[in-house]
């Protein structure tokens, strides 16, 4: 429930002869809203009206970068929650005894520690961020997050996206999100 007051005060002089008389009138207007009013995007209204193909880029794109900056500004919703689950699932799944024998193995991949100890734009020191052993998980994190933080922001449901979209495109490491979209 809500309550909104407005005044508003109204001054009229009259001057008849030697006679001036003033009238000051105050008007307050109380009006109280039981009903909860849910802002919504103007996609939202109009998402039937549209027809999407959600496009997915590759290893090229900067996704370190916009990790991080997705990072710094979700601090209270369901992205920042997101990139903390799957940046521990990556730990746990880069630190198992399996994984460091693998010939692909590189290094923990331990990106909570990475994104709240550098700064945005910096990457971490002696990592070939680009390389496949890298690029593959940590680009479907960003763009999975990138996709959780448009559904919030856009006001809309994964489901009424995938109900307008006709496909969805990926090019090169970027098919995965786009698999995983569909």
């Amino acid at each position: 429930m809500s309550e909104v007051t407005e005044s508003h005060t109204t001054t009229t002089t009259t001057t008849t002869g030697e006679n001036t008389e003033t009238i000051v009138t105050t008007t307050t207007t109380t009006t109280t809203t039981t009903e909860e009013t849910t802002s919504v995007s103007a996609l939202a209204d109009a998402m039937d009206k549209y027809t999407l193909i959600p496009e997915f880029g590759g290893q090229g794109i900067s996704y370190w970068t916009e990790l991080q900056r997705l990072y710094a500004a979700s601090e209270t919703n369901a992205t920042r929650a997101f990139i903390d689950t799957a940046a521990q699932a990556l730990l746990e799944e880069s630190s198992t005894e399996e994984a460091k024998a693998s010939v692909a193995f590189e290094a923990i991949i331990d990106v909570h520690s990475w994104l709240k100890s550098l700064e945005i734009g910096d990457a971490p020191a002696e990592l070939a961020l680009d390389r496949v052993y890298f690029s593959m998980p940590l680009l479907v994190l960003t763009q999975c997050a990138n996709y959780l933080n448009f559904l919030d922001t856009a006001g809309v449901t994964h489901e009424s996206v995938v109900k307008n979209s006709t496909t969805a495109v990926g090019h090169s490491q970027g098919v995965v999100s786009a698999v995983i979209f569909s």
